[in-house]
């Protein structure tokens, strides 16, 4: 009974423990045991050996494109840079196609798309197109922990071949790092900015590198982020006039911290608050346009944002709306008081604000 008990058994290692056992011992003598044993031992072997082995995962004529299904539903949801190379890594050697389209949501900026195509090697150009898109999705949800790692894995990889892509993501990761900033400010953080950022803010700004692409929202973010932390006097004594030329958020930006910085002085200090009112005015003008019909009348007459300005209205809102400094907020209020009570003659209940004497009584004609 002993001995079919253990022939009944496939696993050898299960052989050796009933065997063990104290009332198997008691049943069979030490060399019926041993003997019964190496039976065992020899038919597992023969059972291993002629055991066909269990069908592969890839032998299945669908598993490459279920295992290219999975590796890509993993690419979509990992936030881990070396997980996203290493998922890059294994999908590239089961097939040869770009992998930065399978996701609609991965979107980067337009200024960089050229530069990022252009590159030859399909596996780098998918491992830059994906980190960057996910970093840039990370600042969206203001995950920013997530979005320094991606970033920082990208700038090493894209320094080992590309001059320019490094400084784009030496851009981006400045862009994040305010953006950091301003978010835990703007949250009740009333921790001062580090003067590495102050510093790499002010290098941006005054950086002047040919064929880079540049996003604006970079020089508008950095010059909001200036005003908020109260750097008038870089603004408006240490930029570089290159600067003030080139970047239209430079140049208002050193309107505002230059009236900021007057007030409340004497009124024959105040040219530059009449810059600033000049500035903002030509801003919210309006053009109009008369279009002829056919026969020669003039029909319909169409209001257009100007043109002129140094941006044009919807920018300059944007460009608000990221500003927080009180004295800066209040500046503005008061300069829009001032210009609605000029264009609303009619107006019933007058509005009034701080500084108002500082502006101009009427429209620049």
């Amino acid at each position: 009974v002993a001995a079919t008990l253990c022939e009944s058994l496939q696993e050898l290692s299960l052989v050796f423990v009933v065997s063990s056992h104290k009332l198997f011992t008691e049943l069979l003598k030490e060399e019926e045991r041993k003997l019964l044993v190496e039976q065992m031992r020899k038919r597992s072997a023969a059972v291993k050996l002629s055991a066909k082995p269990l069908p592969s995962f890839y032998d299945s004529p669908a598993s490459a494109s279920v295992s290219v299904g999975q590796l890509e539903q993993q690419l979509i949801l990992s936030l881990d840079p070396r997980k996203i190379r290493q998922i890059l890594n294994e999908l590239h050697d089961i097939a040869d196609r770009p992998f930065w389209r399978i996701n609609s949501k991965w979107e980067v900026p337009p200024d960089y798309i050229n530069v990022i195509l252009a590159i030859k090697d399909n596996l780098t150009k998918d491992q830059v197109y994906i980190l960057m898109a996910k970093g840039l999705h990370c600042i969206a949800i203001r995950d920013f922990l997530h979005a320094r790692q991606l970033f920082s894995a990208c700038l090493e990889l894209v320094t080992e071949f590309s001059p320019r892509l490094r400084q784009v993501m030496l851009n981006e990761l400045l862009l994040m790092e305010v953006r950091a900033h301003e978010t835990a400010a703007a949250d009740g953080c009333k921790e001062r900015p580090p003067p590495d950022l102050v510093s790499r803010v002010r290098g941006y700004l005054e950086m002047r590198i040919r064929d880079l692409p540049l996003r604006q929202v970079v020089g508008e973010e950095c010059v909001a982020f200036m005003l908020n932390w109260r750097e008038n006097d870089y603004l408006t004594l240490q930029v570089p006039p290159s600067a003030v030329i080139n970047n239209p958020y430079v140049k208002l930006g050193q309107l505002l911290a230059s009236t900021c910085k007057e007030l409340p002085g004497p009124k024959e200090s105040r040219r530059t608050a009449k810059e600033l009112w000049d500035a903002v005015v030509q801003i919210c003008s309006v053009s109009v346009q008369h279009k002829r019909s056919s026969d020669g009348r003039v029909g319909l007459i169409k209001h257009r944002d100007s043109s002129l300005g140094i941006l044009h209205r919807s920018k300059f809102i944007t460009f608000v709306k990221k500003i927080r400094e009180p004295l800066v907020l209040t500046t503005l209020i008061s300069l829009f008081v001032r210009l609605h009570s000029i264009v609303r003659d009619d107006i019933v209940n007058e509005v009034t604000a701080e500084h108002l004497s500082i502006w101009p009584a009427s429209l620049p004609k």
